[in-house]
């Protein structure tokens, strides 16, 4: 594998985040998985960040600890009284109608030097490839808006005051679905293309700091 990418998400956020950083995550609320689960991005922020905050424009208040720092506010358009060393978001922006409006509003909240980081789908990925050439279209969350690649998401980043610092991909999300044989598969057909390049992993992860233009 590439030594630049990572395996799960929880790899991930070791390698990128600080015990001390200030961490807001947008649109912390469920992110595809239960919040029970062991692998729910929040709570792998919780076990690593002493300060996290979160928005989202839907949540169960009673299930979370520190309510104060919850804020029922949209991505697109969130306004707190406080800076971050990081922003996080983890599956967002594919979700958003404007993601640009999102960056300008996270550019807002950082502190100097302050990154945002985002994990998003790899519109090449070896099953999206796969299900263009069997079907149509290949199967699509139904709530996605857009698909990014390297290319798109530094475009999206630059003209909206970030520069990306880092650029890498994501082997699993550590989500288990049932799969069908065709999945199972193409899961072998992964796993080796794996041994030799990231091109085709499912998930990309982009760090971005503010550029001069957003200061």
């Amino acid at each position: 594998m590439i030594s630049s990418s990572y395996k799960n998400k929880e790899l991930m956020l070791d390698d990128l985040l600080s015990k001390d950083d200030e961490v807001l995550d947008v649109g912390f609320w469920g992110q595809g998985v239960s919040i029970s689960d062991e692998n729910w991005p929040h709570r792998l922020l919780k076990k690593r960040i002493d300060s996290v905050y979160g928005i989202d424009i839907v949540y169960d208040e009673a299930q979370l600890e520190n309510k104060d720092h919850y804020f029922k506010q949209s991505a697109e358009d969130f306004s707190i009284d406080k800076k971050f060393d990081v922003i996080f978001g983890g599956d967002l922006i594919e979700h958003l109608s404007n993601p640009g409006l999102f960056l300008n509003c996270s550019a807002k909240h950082l502190k100097e030097g302050g990154r945002v980081i985002l994990t998003t789908p790899n519109a090449f990925n070896l099953f999206n490839i796969a299900g263009k050439i069997m079907n149509k279209e290949p199967v699509v969350n139904r709530d996605h808006t857009c698909y990014f690649n390297n290319k798109t998401i530094k475009t999206l980043c630059e003209k909206n005051g970030f520069e990306v610092e880092n650029s890498s991909y994501i082997y699993s999300l550590g989500v288990d679905y049932k799969e069908s044989y065709k999945k199972k598969t193409l899961n072998v057909i992964y796993k080796f293309l794996s041994l030799f390049t990231d091109k085709y992993y499912e998930t990309m992860v982009v760090v971005a700091t503010t550029s001069n233009k957003a200061m």
